[in-house]
């Protein structure tokens, strides 16, 4: 992989920049410590950070933002302005991620994780949301395979309640 230094616009392979210590940490940060789905999609996602100067994100600021989504990723519960708590998973952040890259925001370059943030709860809240309702669908279709038998006698009550004789 080739990178370009952000302040002479020399081209190196990513090996010949690990002599400085911000990118070993960051290399290590993105392809060791994020899941992989997530680890896949930084480099793209944190290049909706750089400066409309045209000059390369600064290694500590990236370094920084890794940081701060390696903590987004791996906290346990997801949470967005109030609304209910949802179980945090690599995958909403990954997909969030993509959906990032694929229809990029109107405001670059990002100054905060809030957008991303805002889609991976969204994702996160789909995801979970489903789990809920497959056992009260599963449920609903026992209780629709199974009716409840009923005698002769309430039977004819409930045709009396429905169908009252009518006067002539």
């Amino acid at each position: 992989m080739k990178l370009t230094c952000p302040s002479c616009a020399a081209v190196h392979s990513a090996e010949a920049w690990t002599t400085d210590s911000l990118v070993r940490q960051f290399i290590k940060v993105v392809a060791e410590e994020l899941p992989a789905d997530v680890g896949r999609r930084a480099l793209q996602y944190l290049a909706l950070f750089r400066p409309h100067s045209g000059r390369g994100l600064r290694w500590d600021k990236a370094l920084r933002l890794a940081g701060e989504l390696q903590d987004l990723v791996g906290d346990p519960e997801i949470q967005w302005k109030g609304k209910p708590v949802r179980p945090n998973s690599a995958t909403a952040w990954a997909l969030a991620m993509e959906r990032m890259i694929e229809n990029r925001p109107k405001q670059l370059p990002l100054t905060s994780h809030n957008y991303l943030r805002a889609i991976a709860y969204e994702i996160a809240n789909e995801m979970d949301r489903k789990k809920e309702y497959k056992p009260v669908e599963r449920q609903q279709r026992q209780n629709m395979e199974t009716p409840e038998k009923l005698d002769l006698s309430e039977l004819k009550s409930i045709r009396n309640r429905n169908f009252p004789k009518r006067k002539q």
